[in-house]
């Protein structure tokens, strides 16, 4: 087809330029055996076998950088990079720039088996789609109604249009207990291809209602926190990737959308669209780009909605936001290379969330600069400890078949319910993680200032670290039969490292 024309850039003087993927669902190819050959020869360990294509203008390219700011020119000039690895960006770039870069002379290897064609995303049935995932939600709700609540926090763009009936729903997952408590949030699809993204917060507050009443640690952070959980904040862009495009912002449009090529000018990143730091790099003012920041921050109803839930709730001390993919856990700033105030504390975290899904821990920017970002949002405006896990690797992409995700809730399940406990002890970053197994409390010094030195334990509230009955540890924990505790009532364990510092308690009995 006629691909619309793209922003104007400077790309002879720049050296590396890049551009973006629109995802149309058009005819599809198969990809020729021999051109699957020379791509699968040409990137190594990606492998592009089996994979579908489809004719779009854009066409996947693989680029190698000598610096950060080459990197950053990429991710600057609207090159929508899948991933990096390396010292090689792998993303989609339109005709107009894979043109110029080829007049620049810039290396660059093709992974399409020919231009203008992409690959083609899949929608495995398995994954929830906005039509299955509000009865869910709903379901989840009304079985569990004693400590989980349905709600609705805003409007799809759609919706404020009169376009569609689409809402962001949030279960809030509390005990009975009308105690101020603690908070926490998990965000899913902020990027409507990343399919992963809503099945793991799903998962997550399946495990909370299914561990209510059963499992010591899970009913004690049931009863003591907040937990909030928004599995689809991006519903009108999931709508076309059920449709298998890869689809990655909202859907907002300023002009009747007539045809195919009208689709690369609507919508807006909403990964691009918070307030803070708005517009400062990393992002792009061109509609037809996939990582347009919108007219102005909080422009789209979906921001405005996560914006408006968070502060108004001043209780949430921490938020993480799931992406895909690249495997990483990623932390403040993502709009400056400088650390954030703070930076050892959260650098902290997410090494301990790291040592768990063994992902590459890093801040945000050390990939490359974007502003407007949902963390950078919750951080430097609300002062909430705030991360992001990209889940997946390149053969995973976007749309990794439905059976890897109980892989994936693996690898996250244990810094889920670590972030939930931390979240009521913000205190204890840097002390030791403790865990039940089988009997034992098994105490993980990975990732904290030292080995595990001491524990205590309380029996009724875990209460102040420090101030409990004292406990030996022995080899790799203690046993919960052998702690001399009275035997009926809530007992609470934590520990201590050589340096001094405790971890966060466990409940191990109710």
């Amino acid at each position: 087809m006629t691909k619309r024309p793209k922003a104007t850039r400077n790309w002879l003087a720049a050296s590396l330029a890049g551009a973006i993927a629109v995802g149309c669902g058009l005819a599809t190819a198969p990809v020729p055996s021999s051109n699957a050959g020379i791509a699968a020869q040409a990137v190594g360990k990606l492998s592009l076998d089996g994979r579908r294509f489809v004719q779009t203008g854009e066409t996947v390219i693989q680029v190698p950088f000598g610096s950060k700011s080459e990197l950053q020119h990429l991710v600057d000039s609207g090159m929508d990079v899948w991933t990096v690895m390396g010292t090689t960006a792998v993303g989609e770039v339109s005709q107009q720039l894979l043109n110029e870069i080829k007049q620049a002379g810039t290396k660059y290897t093709m992974l399409s088996p020919t231009e203008g064609y992409t690959i083609r995303s899949s929608f495995d049935k398995g994954y929830q789609t906005y039509e299955t995932l509000v009865p869910k939600l709903r379901d989840l709700a009304n079985s569990h109604s004693a400590i989980c609540k349905l709600e609705d926090i805003g409007d799809t763009w759609e919706k404020t249009q009169g376009k569609a009936n689409r809402d962001l729903w949030m279960l809030h997952i509390t005990g009975k207990n009308a105690d101020a408590k603690p908070g926490i949030v998990f965000f899913g699809n902020h990027h409507a291809r990343e399919l992963v993204t809503v099945e793991v917060p799903l998962r997550l507050a399946q495990l909370l209602l299914d561990g209510y009443g059963k499992d010591p640690a899970i009913t004690d952070l049931v009863d003591s926190r907040d937990i909030y959980i928004v599995p689809m904040v991006n519903p009108d862009g999931h709508i076309h990737a059920e449709k298998g495009e890869s689809w990655r912002k909202n859907t907002h449009a300023d002009k009747d959308v007539v045809s195919l090529d009208d689709r690369g000018y609507f919508g807006t990143d909403l990964n691009r669209n918070y307030g803070y730091q708005w517009n400062t790099g990393g992002s792009s003012s061109s509609p037809s780009d996939e990582t347009y920041h919108g007219k102005s921050a909080f422009s789209e109803p979906e921001t405005q909605a996560v914006r408006d839930f968070m502060v108004s709730h001043k209780n949430i001390k921490i938020m993480m936001s799931y992406h895909s993919f690249s495997n990483l856990v990623l932390w403040p700033w993502g709009w400056s290379n400088s650390p954030a105030p703070g930076a050892d504390k959260l650098s902290t975290i997410g090494n301990k969330l790291a040592s768990w899904n063994h992902y590459t821990p890093e801040q945000a920017s050390q990939l490359y600069i974007a502003s407007g970002i949902t963390d950078d949002f919750t951080y430097g405006q609300l002062g909430v400890l705030s991360f992001t896990t990209e889940i997946g690797s390149w053969n995973d992409n976007f749309d990794p078949p439905y059976s890897r995700v109980d892989k994936f809730w693996g690898e996250n399940q244990p810094g889920a319910l670590y972030l939930i406990k931390l979240a009521g002890e913000t205190q204890t970053f840097n002390g030791p993680e403790a865990r039940l197994e089988n009997g034992q409390v098994v105490f993980d010094g990975r990732n904290v200032t030292g080995k595990v030195a001491s524990a205590e334990y309380y029996v009724g509230k875990a209460g102040t670290p420090g101030t409990g009955t004292p406990i030996t540890v022995r080899g790799t924990g203690i046993s919960v039969a052998s702690l001399d505790a009275p035997a009926k009532g809530r007992l609470y364990v934590r520990g201590r490292d050589v340096n001094g510092n405790w971890g966060p308690a466990l409940a191990v009995r109710l």
